[in-house]
Order: structure tokens, then C-alpha cells, then sequence
């Protein structure tokens, strides 16, 4: 699995999971960390050291038959330094890189390996890997972010045309990169839902620190970036001055705006473990998204999160959530979102918490896996044919995804 996002992170999405699920199930898994560099040590230290380590530690195996390990590059490869978004320049970053992940693969009996690739940055890896099959796994739709060079749009595009098969997270996602593969397929995020619906358990106490807090709590859990709409956040803990509005996750952008007030409340990052004692003491959570071409194509695994939790949900109106119309509010608006906050934090009742958790059955980890296995064995058995000579569309090539 290449180049996805730290392994210990706080959030832990899809990639995470399916590392979990294939080591689980037998199959060998090498998981190498999207790269760090020199420069980062500016804005993430302890990540960064932590990451170093992990290096020179050489891979460290997390759960049987799961390696993790991360790799500097000389680099950063993003939009607005200079020569950072050149081909040469992740290519030498990624020649690096290549030959160290070359000899580790084959020190682990690697061979002919399936590479799941996260990103279009992990593309000159191919080179050194020979994989037997690859699977582009695409999360978001990084060509549509500001932050990442022009050059991004051109690289993930001779990624596709390498592929043998493309997974995208939402079905919007699907539709941008279906003209480039005839073999996209939209398998949506989702939950371990065993784990969130810890919250509904009577053992599980709230998070200490949500116990002081004025209520109802308005909560949101995950990444605090660009993405989240501030001027949503505000104008909501204006209107109710004596909630509290807690955001549980690491800050990677500016938050002046909600740091203004006295009762909106960045927690920072918790551990995994602890989130269903976080939603516990939620009256309400939210996905509180701008609309932007890179929201509208995603699938935020908290939406399924926050379901399994039982917890009600009010966020912002996204393809992805439409068919969650009945159970959750959607709003596009500031006042629309203050609004469905005091209609859910009054409304809600054990029939509708019940009717979540319900819901959320159908879109646990264990079932979009199961998808996925599918789509990859199909890909595996049209390969094969390919190689003895049989046509592909033989009813045994056909088999796989429905």
C-alpha cells in the first residue's frame, strides 16, 4: 500500500481499515506512510521524529502480517515552492525512495506484489516494484486542491492509464475519473461500527473533559482544515451562545474565527480508542463542510462514524449523503445549520438513535471490503485470461463485481 496517510494518525480512514482487513484475512501487507521531509519539521516536530524513527527502525510489524514503514524524501512536492512541483524533482525524491522500498520488499519475500496506490505522488515507485497487479485507490480529488501543483493532474492521469483497475470513494469521485478507466468503480467509506455504537453502551462514560462543559454539546470529530466551514461554526454558536461547540481532531488550518469565541472548543486530537466516549457526550454531530469540487466528491468517514454512534447529524448537503436524507439533516446554508441543531437536539428520541445504529449495519468496513475483494478478484481473473490467451469477456472473467 503506497503513500497513505500515518499509520497512528487520529483519524484512521479507509486505508488504515483495509490494511487491517487484508492482513487479517492472511495476505501479506507492506503499509508505507505517505513521505516526510526535512521542511516539516517546521510545522509537525513530533510527527516528524516519530516518523524518522520509524525509518531507521526499519519496518515495524503492527499486527501479524502487517509492516509499517516511512520513508524522507529530499522534497516537498507541493504547490507554491519553488521547483517543488517539477517531474524531476519527485521523480529523483521517488528514485530514492524506490530503491530502499525495492530492498525491503525482497527482504520480506515480496513478489510480484498487488500495489494499492493512494496517490498520484507514489507513481515512479511502480518502476522499482513491478507489481502484478495495481489498483489506484482514490480518496479524493486532489487535482481540484489549490495546495497541490498543476503538475498533480498530468501525473494522476498516467497513474489511471497504469492501473488495472481504479476504486474511488464516492460516486461523484467516480464519475470525474470513469472517462480515464473503463474499469472505475465507486466503493463508498464507512464505519467500524461495532466500535462507534460504544456509545450507546451503558459502560462506556463520557470524556472527561466534555464533563464541565455547558450542554448541549455540538460536536465534530476529525480534521480541522480548510475544508470546514468556520462561518458556519460561528454564526451557530452566536445564535446559542450557552452550547458548547466541540471540535475533537488535529488543526492544520487557520482557526481565528472559531477561537473567538468562548464557547467553541478545539480539543485537539484524541486517540481512536476514546472517540465513542467523545460522541457519548455529543447532543449533536456535525460534518460542517464548505461546497468546494473536493468536498462534493468525497465520502467522510465520520458521516458513518457519527451513524453507528446513534448520535443524531446534521451536515452539510453532500451527493454522498443524499440517501440519508430520512436520518440525518442537511443544510447548505448558516441559518439552515443553526436552525437543524435545535430541531435535532430537541427532537431526537430512542427510536430514532435505534433506527441509526440500524443503518449503519449496512455500511460497515466488513461490507465495503467485501466489495472490494470482489472488484480485485475480477481484475486478478481478467489478467490471468489475458496471459493464456482467453478472451476476456468468457463468462469466468465475468464473474466478479456485481
Amino acid at each position: 500500500m503506497l503513500y497513505g496517510p500515518t499509520w497512528d494518525a487520529p483519524s484512521q480512514v479507509s486505508k488504515h481499515h483495509l490494511a487491517r482487513h487484508w492482513a487479517s484475512k492472511g495476505h501479506r501487507v507492506l503499509y508505507v506512510e505517505a513521505p516526510f521531509h526535512v521542511f516539516s519539521l517546521l510545522t509537525r516536530p513530533r510527527e516528524v521524529l516519530r516518523l524518522w524513527r520509524r525509518y531507521a527502525g526499519g519496518p515495524q510489524e503492527v499486527e501479524p502480517n502487517l509492516w509499517i514503514q516511512a520513508y524522507p524524501v529530499l522534497y516537498p512536492y507541493r504547490a507554491g515552492w519553488p521547483l517543488a512541483d517539477s517531474r524531476w524533482m519527485l521523480r529523483l525524491n521517488q528514485m530514492l525512495v524506490g530503491r530502499q522500498l525495492r530492498g525491503l520488499s525482497s527482504r520480506l519475500g515480496f513478489r510480484d506484489p498487488v500495489a494499492v496506490v493512494g496517490t498520484a505522488f507514489s507513481l515512479f515507485l511502480l518502476d522499482d516494484l513491478h507489481p502484478s497487479l495495481i489498483l489506484y485507490h482514490c480518496s479524493d480529488d486532489y487535482t481540484r486542491q489549490p495546495t497541490f501543483p498543476a503538475s498533480f493532474e498530468a501525473l494522476e492521469r498516467e497513474l489511471v492509464e497504469r492501473s488495472d483497475v481504479v476504486i474511488c470513494t464516492s460516486e461523484e469521485l467516480r464519475r470525474a475519473k470513469a472517462p480515464l478507466h473503463d474499469r472505475t468503480y465507486a466503493v463508498a467509506n464507512g464505519a467500524q461500527v461495532r466500535h462507534f455504537a460504544r456509545a450507546q453502551e451503558a459502560g462506556t462514560i463520557v470524556a472527561p473533559d466534555l464533563d464541565e462543559l455547558p450542554r448541549p454539546i455540538v460536536g465534530y470529530i476529525g480534521s480541522v482544515f480548510e475544508w470546514v466551514d468556520q462561518r458556519m461554526l460561528v454564526y451557530a454558536a452566536r445564535e446559542h451562545p450557552s452550547w458548547s461547540f466541540v471540535l475533537v481532531g488535529p488543526v492544520t488550518t487557520d482557526v481565528g474565527q472559531l477561537r473567538s469565541l468562548s464557547n467553541i472548543h478545539l480539543l485537539g486530537p484524541r486517540d481512536y480508542a476514546d472517540l465513542p466516549s467523545y460522541l457519548k457526550g455529543f447532543d449533536a454531530a456535525t460534518v460542517p463542510f464548505v461546497f468546494h469540487d473536493v468536498t462534493m466528491r468525497a465520502s467522510p468517514v465520520k458521516f458513518y462514524e457519527y451513524l453507528a454512534s446513534g448520535v443524531p447529524i446534521v451536515a452539510t448537503m453532500l451527493p454522498d449523503f443524499e440517501p440519508f436524507r430520512h436520518m440525518a439533516r442537511l443544510v447548505s446554508s448558516p441559518e439552515e445549520f443553526s436552525a437543524s441543531l435545535e430541531a435535532v437536539i430537541g427532537g431526537d428520541t430512542s427510536a430514532k438513535r435505534e433506527e441509526r445504529i440500524a443503518e449503519s449495519l449496512n455500511h460497515s468496513w466488513e461490507a465495503r471490503f467485501a466489495e472490494v475483494d470482489r472488484i480485485i478478484d475480477d481484475a486478478v481473473e481478467r489478467k490471468r485470461l489475458e496471459t493464456v490467451g482467453e478472451p476476456v469477456g468468457s463468462p469466468s472473467a465475468e464473474a466478479g463485481p456485481t
